[in-house]
């Protein structure tokens, strides 16, 4: 439990969210979702605080070396970018991250198993045992209740949600609408999968994964945008104080088991349960 409780307490950073297009961070590689900034000029970022921000403020115009780990692929990297206000975006790098852990990441997973002509996750464009719904701005879908939980306050809303494709290896942001409306059973019309047996395919591990060019709001969406997402988008930033997982901000340096979407409580074992 000890050992455990230490592993995850150590097994964080700044998860990245989005990608400005022409941003100082869009040139160096950074991968939605599944990249989390480590460290900062040789400084670990273990701790929710305005380390980060203080040193984006004293690197600007000048490059910053920032330690990335992947939790897809299980591999760290460094990558130099240089913080500017010398581009038409917002933020000194045009990325949005919240700070999260990636302890047992690979468990941490949605995976779409059965979508029901006409339904919202049909109109959404999700596609079946092929998609991974990973979480929003605010939340990682840990488990399905967390997915559902999100899911049912946002009934008739426009749902913003980051999804992963094992054919493209791709991270995608979708709009969804949950509805109770739509003639069928469930709020999705999606049965979505959790748990061991649903983790990614080994061959999507071996790669860092890519994003949708300029990954800072919906791309797929029958409804239209909702506005910013609520990281906003733009600078780097934290989320304030609080545990991994706080909701994002888009702060610049100058301010501080499978179950039926929708329906009951996933089964405990994580097995196949009818679409809703």
């Amino acid at each position: 439990m000890g050992n455990a409780a230490s592993q995850a307490s150590e097994q964080v950073g700044y998860r990245v969210l989005g990608v400005q297009a022409n941003s100082p961070a869009s040139a160096c590689g950074l991968v939605p979702f599944w990249d989390f900034i480590v460290a900062a000029d040789g400084v670990p970022l273990r701790t929710l605080d305005a380390t980060f921000i203080e040193l984006i403020q004293a690197s600007e115009d000048k490059p910053l070396r920032l330690s990335v780990f992947n939790c897809k692929a299980g591999s760290s990297r460094e990558l130099t970018l240089t913080p500017s206000r010398k581009w038409p975006g917002e933020g000194m790098l045009g990325v949005t991250i919240r700070f999260d852990t990636f302890h047992e990441a690979h468990d941490n997973l949605c995976r779409i198993l059965d979508v029901e002509p006409g339904s919202p996750a049909a109109l959404a464009g999700l596609q079946p045992l092929s998609d991974y719904l990973l979480g929003t701005a605010e939340l990682v879908f840990k488990n399905p209740d967390a997915l559902f939980g999100v899911v049912r306050q946002n009934l008739e809303v426009p749902l913003e949600t980051y999804v992963y494709s094992t054919e493209s290896d791709e991270v995608r942001v979708v709009v969804i609408m949950p509805s109770t409306q739509w003639g069928g059973a469930g709020c999705l019309g999606a049965s979505v999968g959790h748990g061991y047996l649903h983790r990614l395919p080994s061959r999507c591990c071996n790669s860092l994964g890519k994003s949708s060019a300029g990954l800072c709001g919906a791309l797929n969406s029958p409804f239209g945008m909702n506005g910013p997402s609520a990281a906003g988008v733009g600078a780097a930033g934290t989320a304030g104080p609080g545990a991994p997982g706080a909701p994002a901000a888009a702060a610049e340096p100058a301010a501080p088991a499978p179950a039926a979407a929708g329906g009951g409580p996933p089964e405990a074992n994580g097995g196949q349960a009818p679409a809703g």
